[in-house]
């Protein structure tokens, strides 16, 4: 037996059977908004070891619409982020209080493990971005909260077979560090680390993050919310990441652009152009091989669509 065949492959274990590392986690989302996630979800148990859905659009889901994969529901803390959201303490916990259709909506620690206790594989702790250049009384109150919302899930969590990973937000290196370290070996059975999202221009910092959390985590499974563009998958894998979740496969597609084919883009792309594209993205992320008929599908219509662009240039 040789080397190679003696390492075992990472991965983490749901109810719905093992998710294997390294994961690309495809984004999705459930209810009208965005129409192209409808027509990609039949094919992302060809693609993709398991899905990520945010707490909103988990709860617009269907008991028939539940990919065949694992579930992964996160917080959708981001939403924090947009105006006129508010943060605030309930005790020693932390809360989001959005507007919806002119009504005061309340996210609660506990509604978003009622709800992932009910549909999910794997959990997410509700945490608070914190975006660069924040007031730093401000960023370390949103860290505490998180922090906080953590530990109550784990205290709170009744399905042993839930896999729970805390949420870590930081705004540099040492808080970064901090964060995880309240985490370690507490009982969570993985890290996720956000609000990277806005600091990608300065990839040495985000790694910089990863590595410290990773240092401080021992061998906790590590994802990282949001950076799924190709170029920059391999750097997170190399530095310690097992998972990446991202919508960006399939906002590509909505543009026409192929992520294997930076050149390539089909103008106005219909909605059968846009399905063929994001499966080609997911498949490109995940390494995985498109199902036949997508695939003649997909090229027939690439080539029919850059035949009439050229024509369209040419004359």
């Amino acid at each position: 037996m040789d080397g190679k065949s003696q390492i075992k492959q990472r991965s983490i274990a749901t109810r719905r059977g093992q998710i294997p590392f390294p994961a690309y986690i495809p984004v999705t989302t459930f209810g009208e908004k965005y129409p192209l996630d409808n027509l990609v979800r039949p094919y992302l148990s060809r693609l993709a070891p398991a899905v990520m859905v945010s707490y909103y659009y988990a709860q617009k889901m269907s008991p028939e619409q539940a990919p065949k994969v694992p579930l992964m529901v996160d917080s959708g803390g981001f939403v924090s982020l947009f105006e006129g959201v508010n943060i605030r303490s309930k005790g020693k916990l932390g809360i989001i209080e959005l507007k919806r259709e002119g009504e005061i909506e309340i996210i609660h620690p506990k509604d978003v493990l009622e709800l992932q206790s009910q549909i999910a594989d794997v959990a997410f702790t509700l945490d608070f971005p914190i975006p660069p250049n924040m007031e730093l009384t401000e960023a370390k109150k949103r860290q505490q909260l998180t922090i906080a919302n953590a530990h109550w899930a784990l205290e709170n969590r009744r399905r042993r077979d839930l896999p729970l990973y805390a949420c870590v937000q930081a705004w540099d290196v040492e808080s970064a560090g901090q964060c995880a370290k309240a985490y370690a070996n507490c009982g969570f059975d993985g890290i996720a680390i956000g609000g990277l999202v806005p600091r990608v221009h300065d990839m040495n910092l985000v790694l910089s993050i990863v590595e410290t959390v990773r240092h401080e985590i021992g061998d906790l499974p590590l994802h990282i919310f949001g950076l799924g563009y190709p170029e920059i998958i391999q750097a997170l894998y190399r530095v310690g990441v097992d998972s990446v979740d991202s919508s960006s496969y399939i906002k590509y597609a909505a543009s026409g652009k192929l992520w294997s084919n930076p050149n390539f883009r089909i103008d106005d792309p219909t909605p059968t152009d846009r399905l063929h594209l994001a499966l080609c993205n997911l498949a490109t992320a995940t390494g995985k091989t498109l199902p036949l008929s997508a695939t003649e599908i997909l090229f027939s219509t690439i080539s029919v669509r850059a035949a009439n662009q050229l024509s369209s240039v040419v004359s």
